[in-house]
């Protein structure tokens, strides 16, 4: 009995390697901006490998050839001529090690390139935050202003600095997101997963009369919070609006509305003192992620951690 002749695999381009491993992300429930990232950096290197060092499979990349990229100006260099920050380099760099560590995972490739390559970490200063004063300030300028905006920022803020959502998230909200009874909201994170957020009394407060208005709205959107069009609130909306609330209030600082975030961070840690809980609180993966956004004195720090 003949056998048929065995086909051997066609060479694998760094094109198709590309497609393979945004299959692999989407299966992963990686989100969209994640997705795109990776496919603008293996983009880089793609033309990088084709173009410069004519290289036309995945299997013939070198560590020598990835060194010459990540030191290349498509990498290092903005269009301008200027250095790009160590934090976007890096980025690249994260998005070549996980291309490669996947495809020598997957026996695509016979061994691994990337294994050398070196992330250094990069010291990310603590964004700005505001005082207990200046939160009241806030909100009181909020709350004595008239009018359906000030209505909706109230509780838009109230929410921010009671969960220490992102705006991504905010924005995001549905009317159905919301469970008073229950002292609750639904979010939606990074990577398409939901998460329960704890609402606290304040955060009640401020949400249970802006609700039961939001329900009486005739706007065909099922968005949480809408704008004067009756379309979901952007980011871009949300922290504009921020900024004209901060300058109402007489707030001088350089803070944006992720800075809501590290604020409720801070302060949760300063009244705890636990940094397991401030993580658990923010849904972060790494306690390392948590003690850069609750940024505190040394000392106040070290008594966290010897709790935990």
């Amino acid at each position: 009995m003949e056998t048929a002749p065995v086909t051997p695999n066609p060479p694998l381009t760094p094109r198709r390697a590309i497609d393979l491993f945004e299959t692999k992300l989407r299966a992963d429930g990686r989100s969209p901006h994640t997705v795109a990232s990776y496919l603008r950096d293996l983009g880089q290197l793609e033309r990088f490998i084709e173009n410069r060092l004519h290289c036309p499979e995945v299997s013939g990349v070198t560590p020598d050839m990835l060194n010459e990229f990540l030191v290349s100006e498509e990498v290092t260099r903005k269009p301008d001529g200027g250095l790009k920050s160590e934090c976007t380099v890096n980025k690249v760099k994260t998005s070549v090690k996980s291309f490669f560590n996947w495809l020598a995972a997957s026996g695509h490739v016979p061994s691994n390139p990337a294994s050398g390559i070196r992330i250094r970490h990069v010291y990310r200063p603590a964004p700005e935050t505001l005082t207990d004063v200046e939160k009241k300030r806030l909100l009181k300028a909020i709350s004595n202003t008239r009018g359906k905006k000030a209505f909706r920022d109230f509780a838009i803020v109230s929410l921010f600095l009671n969960t220490g959502i992102r705006v991504s998230e905010l924005v995001g909200l549905d009317i159905d997101d919301v469970n008073l009874p229950e002292r609750r909201i639904t979010i939606r994170v990074k990577g398409g997963h939901t998460a329960m957020r704890f609402l606290n009394v304040h955060a009640r407060r401020a949400l249970e009369p802006y609700l039961k208005a939001r329900r009486k709205t005739p706007v065909e959107t099922r968005a949480l919070f809408v704008s004067n069009q009756g379309r979901r609130v952007s980011v871009r909306q949300v922290q504009r609006s921020f900024d004209e609330w901060l300058a109402a209030a007489g707030i001088g600082k350089n803070i944006s509305v992720h800075g809501l975030r590290h604020t409720f961070a801070t302060s949760l840690l300063e009244r705890t003192g636990n940094l397991a809980l401030v993580q658990q609180s923010l849904g972060h993966r790494h306690i390392s992620t948590t003690t850069i956004y609750a940024h505190v004195p040394s000392e106040e720090l070290q008594q966290a951690m010897e709790t935990l």
